[in-house]
């Protein structure tokens, strides 16, 4: 399709989706831009370095206390697990198997995105990373003077990246806080640029609370209300948007599929899927995903989600997602998917813990919150995520 086709078509269906802004009911704080990069020339001319820095701020245990444990009977017996063609061909010791959980004892488990042996196809199907829902994940690259740093990002939009704000931006130090330059590499799974490419960065946006350093926040910058940020970028020298290649994903707001549960303690929890590229896991070059239930932290002001996992540094920014995969077809006489089952994204990697053996991550929760209490941003959806993404599909239509 052609490029300037497309940009009109999608600018005609952003305006109308603009229509309603009246709704919103809090214009509290706003977003800011970078304005657009002076770095935009194609991807490609310049060399990621081997050895990239991660920006993932670490919290004190003490940062951020979780609700009393809930008491529960102990398993009795020693628990044990048999050895499977996988362990025998590597030699691993049977005890030793996929991480379960860490020092804070919340379960996850965290494996790379990909297969071990292909079965009997080789189609696209069979190969989950350059595959649909996990190919809309990447590998984020941002650079500031001569340093190069690494998180990761997903896409919500044709031409637009949800990730966190600190992998863009420097908290507080407002018009001296933007990254030079950010690249975007979807469905990363080496060294090199990937099966699609590279995409650069034209805006970078975050929330104004965040970029004047007034965010509420259990430590300065880390664990707090609004580390999300929106990143809109440039088509490929084929003209075409990142999303037009590898898709994207929907993203939800205010508890979107969480739900208070009395069998797990009354807290009001949710199951996340994790994606992301921690730099210590393959050398941060392989995604990685992190299956765990996750829990809503409400601290004052301050509103937050927690998971067991033990993602590291790189994957910041990565998306937290919800129902995950392709939905069967069923015979709803006899089964149901329950209630708010469509895949979206919930929040995305902000903080992990300084002790690397605590194996737990937290996002800000996307929704309202004490800056951002506004009910609908324009067709948007609420709070925090939704006036993030109105005021950047009304900047640049085209992306979205």
């Amino acid at each position: 399709m052609n490029h300037a086709f497309k940009s009109t078509a999608r600018a005609v269906v952003a305006a109308t989706c603009l229509i309603g802004v009246g709704a919103t009911t809090s214009l509290a704080a706003g977003t800011v831009s970078s304005g657009e990069l002076k770095s935009s020339s194609s991807a490609g001319e310049v060399a990621l370095p081997a050895n990239p820095q991660n920006k993932m701020p670490l919290a004190s245990m003490e940062a951020f206390v979780p609700d009393a444990q809930v008491r529960s009977p102990r398993i009795r017996g020693a628990s044990g697990v048999s050895l499977s063609s996988e362990s025998m061909a590597s030699q691993e010791l049977a005890t030793e198997g996929a991480e379960a959980f860490g020092k804070a004892r919340v379960p996850y488990t965290t494996v790379r995105v990909a297969v071990r042996s292909l079965g009997t196809s080789t189609t696209a199907a069979m190969t989950p990373v350059t595959s649909y829902p996990f190919r809309p994940t990447g590998k984020l690259w941002a650079r500031w003077g001569d340093s190069w740093f690494v998180c990761t990002a997903s896409l919500v939009k044709p031409s637009v990246l949800i990730t966190a704000a600190h992998c863009i931006f420097e908290y507080g130090r407002k018009s001296n806080g933007w990254a030079d330059e950010v690249r975007f590499i979807p469905a990363n799974y080496n060294s090199d640029t990937g099966p699609y490419g590279s995409f650069t960065a034209r805006d970078l946006r975050v929330p104004t609370p965040y970029y004047r350093g007034r965010d509420t926040c259990s430590q300065r910058g880390v664990v707090c209300n609004n580390d999300l940020a929106t990143v809109v970028l440039n088509a490929n020298a084929s003209s075409d948007y990142a999303g037009d290649i590898v898709g994207w994903y929907a993203y939800g707001w205010n508890g979107y599929s969480y739900t208070p549960s009395k069998i797990l303690g009354s807290k009001t929890v949710v199951h996340i899927t994790q994606l992301g590229y921690p730099q210590a896991f393959d050398g941060g070059y392989q995604m990685q995903r992190t299956d765990a239930v996750g829990w809503y932290l409400k601290d004052g002001n301050l509103k937050n989600t927690q998971i067991g996992s033990a993602q590291t540094g790189g994957s910041s920014g990565g998306p937290w997602l919800v129902n995950l995969g392709v939905k069967a077809s069923i015979d709803t006489s006899e089964a149901s998917f329950g209630r708010k089952s469509a895949q979206a994204v919930v929040g995305v990697t902000s903080y992990g813990w300084i002790d690397k053996n605590i194996n737990r991550q937290g996002a800000s929760y996307f929704g309202q919150n004490k800056q951002f209490s506004g009910r609908d941003y324009g067709g948007y959806g609420a709070g925090n995520i939704g006036k993030i993404m109105y005021d950047t599909c009304r900047s640049h239509s085209w992306a979205c």
